[in-house]
């Protein structure tokens, strides 16, 4: 009986051996083609994802993804979410910069489309238009690192630096057999673009408008706008206001709800946010103390986030009629959580509704006049002709004030009797 027992504990330290060696072997593969690197971080990131992600999430699916694909980027794209992904030390430690003082810029707007950023803006007298940067054109790589899998806030680190170094981006200009790749070298600047630009223009048939445009919601948007139109309360010919979201990549939650105040009653709701297993959150607008002027919004399907936020608020609450195209269709909140190692992920967190309880899931703030010119947006994009672009953008304009002169007349007719 005891050479029994002898045997089979030899034969299952056999077995051990065998196991190890093969499980040995099976790690050093992996390390070689560079999987499982990432294993103990990937674990925390599957409990970051599970409790906090905005839908249901199936931790064996997690596990199987990972195993398929051998670390957390690959993971996280089961989700077929663009905007949850993992940012690695260099990346995060990229995203934490100080881009204040010694740090600056190449004046461009952009928001993520199919994989690429898609330019939205380039500022006047930027390095970027010295360079030959162009609306519509697409940035594929940043210092030869593909932006496919780049956050947003990645990308933005990556192109900023210090004043007076270059970074060089891949550009795709066009589509099919005008797709082209560009290289561009871009010397950084110190940027200085307010997010709120105010213009005071007169029009024959009704006097005096303010154009508003909001380049971006940062934190200095709100005190911004709370100055431009303390200017124009204290201007008794001003008569209506035009505000321009157009090609607005949006930005902060905050900042969204400190603009929609700006405009709409308080304790008007902004947006409509669901996280799951928790109730519908309903934020409000915090105050609002400005003349109700006659207000057109102008969009575009280069509006989005913080912008989409605001135009569907103050078309919701009838508080201005909005021209132009749909928005982009983001209706998801993402927060940057950090991870043991010096790493972090952002996560979208929520999706949410307008104020007035709308889906604008892929479909975008629908205006209430649509402008354009069929095609023009696929000109601009597929054969970097932005000629009808812009002529797009000048019929919206003109549209706008349109309808300011309409309720302007309106409301004056109305004061007379």
């Amino acid at each position: 009986m005891l050479k029994n027992v002898r045997h089979k504990v030899a034969l299952g330290v056999a077995l051990m051996l065998v196991l190890g060696c093969g499980l040995g072997w099976w790690w050093q593969g992996a390390v070689r083609h560079q999987k499982y690197q990432d294993l103990l971080t990937a674990f925390y990131v599957m409990g970051v994802v599970k409790i906090n992600y905005y839908q249901p999430v199936n931790l064996e699916n997690l596990i199987k993804a990972y195993w398929a694909k051998g670390n957390i980027s690959g993971m996280l794209k089961s989700l077929n979410d663009p905007y949850t992904r993992f940012l690695n030390r260099t990346e995060y430690a990229e995203l934490k910069k100080d881009t204040s003082g010694s740090f600056a810029g190449i004046g461009i707007f952009f928001i993520v489309k199919e994989g690429e950023l898609l330019i939205s803006k380039v500022v006047a007298g930027s390095p970027s238009q010295t360079a030959g940067l162009q609306e519509g054109d697409r940035i594929i790589a940043i210092q030869k690192v593909p932006v496919k899998n780049m956050s947003t806030d990645v990308a933005v680190a990556k192109i900023r630096g210090k004043i007076g170094t270059s970074v060089t981006l891949l550009v795709a200009r066009g589509s099919g057999e005008e797709r082209r790749q560009l290289t561009f070298e871009v010397k950084r600047e110190n940027i200085v673009v307010p997010t709120v630009e105010l213009n005071i223009k007169s029009d024959r048939f009704m006097g005096s408008y303010a154009l508003i445009k909001i380049i971006q919601f940062a934190d200095t948007t709100a005190p911004d706008l709370e100055r431009a139109l303390r200017k124009i309360d204290a201007m008794v010919d001003c008569r209506a206001l035009i505000l321009d979201l157009r090609a607005n990549p949006g930005g902060s939650l905050e900042a969204a709800i400190k603009v929609a105040s700006e405009f709409i009653p308080a304790d008007t709701p902004v947006l409509h946010v669901k996280r799951r297993n928790l109730p519908w959150q309903v934020l409000s607008a915090e105050y609002f103390a400005h003349r109700r002027l006659p207000m057109v919004v102008l969009v575009n399907s280069w509006s989005a986030s913080a912008s989409e936020i605001v135009s569907g608020a103050l078309k919701d609450q009838k508080r201005a009629t909005l021209v132009g195209t749909h928005t982009f269709g983001k209706d998801l909140i993402q927060e940057v959580k950090e991870l043991p190692g010096g790493t972090a992920m952002t996560v979208t967190i929520a999706s949410y509704l307008t104020s007035g309880k709308v889906n604008i899931h892929k479909r975008g703030v629908q205006p209430d006049r649509v402008v354009e010119i069929p095609g023009a947006l696929d000109r601009l994009l597929k054969n970097g002709d932005p000629g009808p672009f812009k002529r797009m953008n000048e019929m919206q304009e003109a549209e706008a004030l349109k309808i300011l002169r309409e309720q302007v007349l309106l409301s004056y007719g109305k004061m007379a009797s």
